[in-house]
């Protein structure tokens, strides 16, 4: 079964049943072999059955590959070792890690072979994951008791899949979501309602921000509050996980509380509304409108939980009892939400900013921007870089400040770039940085030129970060001074 080409058709079924069976099925595979598995029917339409397998994944198959159906117990999930050592023979042993602590399977795919002298600090970075996922738990049903919701406990484990490159993230993100929506360079982390599995970058597991973010997305399908593949507009989806932020692998609060970012962000927006992202879905899709997208989803979701709390509970029964693989219009989605909370969407987006001040005030929340100009502080490719650019009597820019290894594991070797918008750059180049060391990026002005360079004044610019393995083919290259040279506008 291509489960890629499958999800093409989820948009086709309307109807689905409410009950949920275990059996055991014959399946014609697109190769014309027959398999027999066992599974549990959780959702099936015009032509489509979803059919949830012991490790938790579901699988779309279309009616007509189902060749034989006998009913049966339901089957046993499988633990969280047998989990990892599916992984295992997945992604290559020789570059697959792994850590179980129930409910959680945590697994880290190599960018290459790991030496022995890194084993020890590879186990304790994934005890530290494990231990990250149970303080989301925690933090995560406290919020759902404090709001008085019914929840349930994982049937399968929570599978965690961190890349340690993000060569390897981005060809993993490509395969898992077929290239839909958001490119996946812009994605940092995400959590797949298919095969259940939220898979981070390894750099982003220095603030923990993402890890947080798309935790949660698993929490809220593991534990009965929304269904998998159910019509759930993303952006309550989005909304409740936004409202978790942390500081490293530390929760410093929940939806309960202002969010500076996410409300500065929202009141900046200019492209997006409310009503756009409660009838539809389509902002949340493109890398351009994604950031007002989820900004206003944040808003919707904190207003609503703290203004609103009563009909937010009852709001969210009705979520929960929607069924994987139906489809909402929008007609439907806005009749759901303005039921519930009983006024037009557009009434409550006006009562937002007044309601967001008295809060920003009592929780003492500064809701002004105070970025000084020209200083960037970018994460990416398992580094941490802190940029100050100066620009003076129309000249290149100035650049220069500091980049930390966040492996951590093994040293690295880093080339970190500054792009100008006229096709100029600056580089350092760092052979070998131990992990969590800081190395200092000596200023330098911006004018070599980059491949395709358009020309002009730079006031503008973008930091990249490349990181490769010392010993492997890619690191003796850079060592040897064969330094890839950047390409305007990829």
């Amino acid at each position: 079964m291509r489960i890629g080409t499958l999800l093409g058709m989820l948009s086709l079924v309307i109807a689905v049943t409410r009950t949920v069976h275990a059996d055991s099925f014959t399946v014609r595979e697109d190769d014309g072999n027959k398999v027999t598995i066992e599974a549990r029917l959780v959702g099936e339409g015009q032509g489509v059955m979803a059919l949830e397998r012991t490790d938790g994944r579901i699988e779309v198959v279309p009616q007509d590959q189902i060749l034989k159906r006998e009913p049966g117990p339901d089957p046993e999930p499988l633990s969280g070792d047998a989990v990892l050592e599916r992984l295992a023979e997945r992604f290559g042993r020789e570059k697959f890690r792994g850590h179980a602590d129930a409910p959680y399977a945590i697994g880290l795919i190599l960018a290459e072979p790991l030496p022995k002298q890194y084993e020890p600090k590879t186990a304790t970075f994934l005890k530290k994951a494990a231990t990250f996922m149970k303080t989301v738990e925690k933090v995560f049903i406290g919020f759902i008791d404090d709001m008085k919701i019914d929840i349930v406990k994982p049937r399968y484990p929570l599978v965690l899949l961190i890349f340690e490159t993000d060569d390897d993230f981005m060809k993993y993100t490509e395969v898992e979501t077929g290239g839909r929506g958001l490119s996946a360079g812009n994605i940092l982390g995400f959590y797949n309602g298919l095969s259940n599995h939220l898979a981070i970058r390894m750099s982003e597991c220095h603030t923990f921000e993402t890890p947080l973010h798309e935790a949660i997305h698993q929490q809220v399908h593991n534990r009965g509050v929304l269904q998998r593949l159910a019509p759930a507009p993303a952006w309550f989806n989005e909304g409740i996980a936004t409202g978790f932020e942390g500081n490293g692998d530390k929760i410093n609060g929940g939806p309960l509380k202002v969010s500076a970012r996410y409300s500065k962000a929202a009141m900046r927006s200019r492209k997006v509304d409310w009503d756009d992202v409660v009838a539809d879905d389509k902002a949340f899709r493109g890398d351009v409108l994604a950031g007002e997208a989820y900004a206003h989803a944040w808003s919707i979701h904190w207003f609503l939980a703290t203004k609103y709390r009563k009909q937010y509970v009852n709001y969210l029964e009705v979520l929960s009892q929607k069924q994987p693989l139906a489809k909402d219009d929008a007609a439907t989605r806005l009749r759901d939400f303005e039921t519930a909370f009983g006024k037009p969407v557009g009434k409550l987006q006006s009562e937002f900013p007044q309601w967001l001040e008295q809060a920003a005030k009592k929780q003492k929340v500064s809701l002004n921007d105070a970025k000084p100009p020209g200083y960037t502080v970018t994460q990416s490719n398992l580094a941490e870089v802190e940029m100050n650019a100066v620009r003076s009597n129309n000249g290149p820019l100035e650049v220069g400040g500091q980049m930390k290894s966040i492996s951590h594991i093994r040293p690295m070797s880093f080339h970190v770039t500054v792009e100008t918008e006229s096709g100029t750059y600056a580089d350092w180049f760092f052979p070998n940085v131990a992990p969590l060391k800081v190395v200092q990026l000596p200023k330098q002005t911006a004018q070599k030129r980059m491949q395709n360079a358009p020309g002009g004044p730079s006031s503008t610019f973008r930091v990249r970060v490349r990181a490769v393995v010392p010993d492997s083919e890619a690191g003796q290259q850079w060592q040897r001074g064969q330094l890839p040279v950047p390409v305007f506008g990829k």
